[in-house]
């Protein structure tokens, strides 16, 4: 095509030229170069004409091919934006983050801990990502380690090290303080964690979903192996020993009944309960204060009957040292009665002695006054007999 426009505007150049030039002797050569411009303008305007089509066509034989393109990335945008068959689509799936995110709230990963924990549990971390990291002054957040035990701390690793308040925000990373009081056990794992640490916005929540497609083995690595039973047989047909609480029933359709329904139920499957962590955590905490009071209180008490035992062997020793003192004066004081009753036996002796001696003397005391007086009446007697009667008085008129 461009050979052919090329030939057919070469032609005309030649039939036009030649045309000016056999009119040359006829016309005046003013008009004769007025025709000669009017002539290689039109050549221009013709060659500017036809490179204008060929540029046209050059860049619109690919439009059908890019229109192709277009409507396959319209579908392809259509099917990644609302899914195509069982795939989601962005809309969907960013819904279902929305939701996971709403349920999790904000995560921060890879923080690492900056200098030593002080004395009340307080510490500083770094955090890489997100730039500006988004923590807040007076929010609080839930650490764990994601890490792996080190040899400082070999029972560490992936575990929970606490509920924090944001006390300070800097540009690269914040300054936590505790919401409970940090026991000594707590202290050191919280001292000899080295991270990375996860932070998480919102207590992770304990679903069904997470452990459904884990193996024994994988649950007994995750789990106390206490649980892992229950883990094990949640969805599993429900047994005469399993309590209530365990038990869910469902219909014919495969679903829920209510507790009041249960008797209606087509099949009972075990049901394991979930676990909010948040409460347990806080509740296990005011637990582990009260023991802790109770342990100080009973070491209180130990330390005060410690010390009053000590005061009873003190004492129990004075009262031991008094009882031998006293052994030895009753010791003394029986030897003093033994020579007391010696001594009153003889002045008992004595006395009996002297008592029968003094009846004797008595007695014959006794027979002495009597002959005595006897012999007295005998001669007031004689006197009397001897003696002439008493004459009258005259005064009382007899």
């Amino acid at each position: 095509m461009t050979l052919i426009v090329q030939i057919v505007l070469g032609l005309s150049i030649l039939v036009g030229l030649a045309t000016i030039i056999m009119s040359s002797k006829n016309w005046h050569w003013t008009q004769l170069v007025l025709v000669l411009c009017i002539f290689f303008t039109a050549i221009g305007f013709l060659f500017l004409g036809a490179e204008t089509v060929r540029i046209h066509q050059n860049l619109r034989k690919g439009i059908p091919g890019l229109e192709k393109n277009i409507a396959n990335l319209e579908r392809q945008n259509g099917e990644l934006l609302h899914g195509a068959g069982e795939k989601p689509g962005i809309l969907k799936l960013d819904h279902q983050l929305k939701i996971v995110a709403r349920e999790r709230g904000r995560v921060w990963r890879g923080v690492l801990p900056a200098g030593q924990v002080d004395q009340q549990g307080r510490v500083s971390i770094e955090i890489a990502k997100p730039s500006p990291h988004g923590l807040e002054k007076d929010s609080i957040i839930y650490a764990f380690e994601t890490g792996e035990p080190s040899a400082a701390d070999p029972a560490g690793g992936m575990q929970y090290l606490g509920e924090f308040r944001v006390t300070e925000v800097q540009e690269a990373g914040a300054s936590l303080e505790p919401i409970l009081l940090i026991d000594n056990r707590s202290g050191e794992r919280l001292a000899a964690s080295e991270g990375p640490w996860s932070l998480y916005e919102t207590m992770p929540i304990d679903r069904h979903r997470l452990f459904a497609n884990y193996t024994e083995e994988q649950l007994r690595e995750m789990l106390p192996p206490e649980s892992v039973e229950e883990y094990q047989r949640h969805g599993t047909e429900a047994t005469p020993d399993d309590d209530e609480w365990h038990v869910t029933g469902l219909d014919e359709n495969d679903e829920r009944v209510g507790p009041e329904n249960i008797d209606q139920a087509v099949k009972r499957l075990y049901d394991r309960s979930l676990r909010d962590y948040a409460y347990i955590f806080n509740q296990l905490a005011g637990e582990k204060v009260a023991a802790l009071a109770k342990q100080r209180a009973a070491t209180n008490d130990n330390a005060w009957l410690v010390k009053a035992l000590a005061g009873a062997e003190e004492t129990g020793k004075f009262r031991q040292q008094q009882i031998e003192a006293l052994d030895r004066d009753m010791a003394g004081m029986k030897q003093d009665l033994a020579a007391i009753v010696s001594h009153r036996d003889a002045i008992l002796g004595l006395l009996a002695n002297r008592l029968e001696f003094i009846t004797s003397y008595r007695q014959a005391n006794s027979a002495l006054a009597k002959q005595f007086t006897e012999n007295q009446l005998g001669l007031v007697q004689d006197i009397n007999r001897a003696s002439p009667a008493p004459a009258r008085s005259t005064f009382l008129g007899k």
